[in-house]
């Protein structure tokens, strides 16, 4: 009698499951990274052409509220920092409310900055980062800085939006001033792995988090299949 019980549990347990990933799976993250393949100005720091540094926004699945966290990577050559930070913003939006939350803060933040030249002539970036060019203050190797961003229906991909596009048809949604180790550079910024939609927080490589929709069928399978149950033994006991 309490054998059709058993697939509505794990129908129940499918569902419970299928709702908490819907929320991750709508959870939005933006990775800009900045490495040798973006210098277009003064000599890439030698070594690695590896990533130096990373700006991720993230959205954490709502609108209205941004977390930014600019970081600085430990292959970076031991006394070079990173001092300046450009950002652009969907048009269609408000520049947003900047706070500071933790870290290294900025020294200063301007916006609408015509800067780096990253299109070979001039870059029009909506949110400049500056950070000192001595300690302390520098965003040196390991260093982060984390900034909340705020604005009526602001999302990670609001910050997925190009400068002037460069003279060789390419274009950078980020730049960034290496200085520090006898010589500095301008690096552009372009979409990392996690790329400018939902989620790299479950799922990623070797760890995928199952869609939603799949999820749904199975759960909803489970379902019937209890009932069905059910409905036979009720039948039965007529």
């Amino acid at each position: 009698m309490k054998n059709w019980k058993r697939p509505l549990r794990l129908a129940a347990a499918v569902l419970l499951v299928m709702a908490g990933t819907a929320s991750q799976s709508h959870a939005g993250l933006l990775t800009i990274e900045f490495s040798n393949a973006g210098a277009f100005s003064g000599n890439a720091p030698p070594g690695s052409p590896g990533v130096y540094a990373k700006a991720v926004f993230d959205d954490g699945g709502g609108t209205g509220t941004v977390t930014l966290t600019m970081s600085v990577l430990s292959n970076l050559l031991v006394g070079a920092y990173v001092n300046d930070w450009y950002f652009n913003v969907d048009p269609g939006k408000a520049l947003p409310g900047i706070a500071f939350s933790s870290g290294t803060a900025a020294s200063s933040i301007t916006e609408g900055t015509d800067c780096c030249k990253a299109d070979g002539v001039g870059g029009d970036y909506d949110i400049y980062f500056a950070f000192p060019t001595a300690n302390p203050g520098q965003l040196a190797r390991n260093a982060t800085s984390v900034y909340t961003l705020t604005g009526t229906g602001l999302t990670a991909s609001s910050f997925d939006f190009l400068s002037t596009p460069k003279q060789d048809g390419g274009s950078y949604i980020g730049a960034v001033h290496v200085q520090g180790y006898n010589d500095s550079v301008w690096l552009g910024g372009t979409k990392g792995s996690n790329g400018g939609g939902g989620g790299g927080g479950g799922g990623g490589s070797g760890g995928e988090v199952p869609e939603p929709g799949s999820l749904l069928l199975v759960g909803l399978g489970l379902l019937s299949l209890g009932l069905g149950r059910k409905l036979r033994l009720g039948s039965k006991t007529e």
